[in-house]
């Protein structure tokens, strides 16, 4: 078995369009009258749309199932994310030593939660 397509079910597209390809940046390879199809290089996000936003959780707390994105420098692209309105729930970065990444967990159209991750290779917590 092997990890397929990333999926995500919101309730509003136009909001996810303006989310997804205008914040964060990603490239639209398809528009579908209930589907955006968005090209990661290699992997694709779908996303679907939806009669209701995700039930409130406590991220971190309770369970879900989270996508992340990469990124060479988080602070930057924190910073950069923020200027363009992403509300993060972080204030700062934070470090998972077993995993040796910094994370910063942010929300999306229809209360979906993502992470940016950065995998430095010398950091300290």
């Amino acid at each position: 078995m092997k990890l397929g397509p990333a999926l995500v079910m919101t309730p509003d597209l136009e909001a996810a369009l303006g989310f997804y390809r205008d914040m964060l940046g990603l490239t639209l390879a398809e528009r579908f009258e209930n589907q955006l199809v968005f090209d990661l290089g290699g992997q694709v996000l779908h996303v679907f749309g939806c009669a209701r936003p995700a039930p409130e959780a406590e991220h971190g707390a309770d369970g879900a199932s989270v996508i992340s994105f990469e990124v060479e420098a988080i602070e930057a692209a924190m910073a950069d994310l923020a200027a363009k309105g992403v509300e993060f729930l972080h204030a700062q970065p934070a470090w998972n030593a077993e995993a040796g990444l910094a994370y910063a967990a942010f929300r999306a159209p229809g209360g979906i939660v993502h992470e940016l991750v950065e995998r430095p290779a010398k950091r300290r917590p």
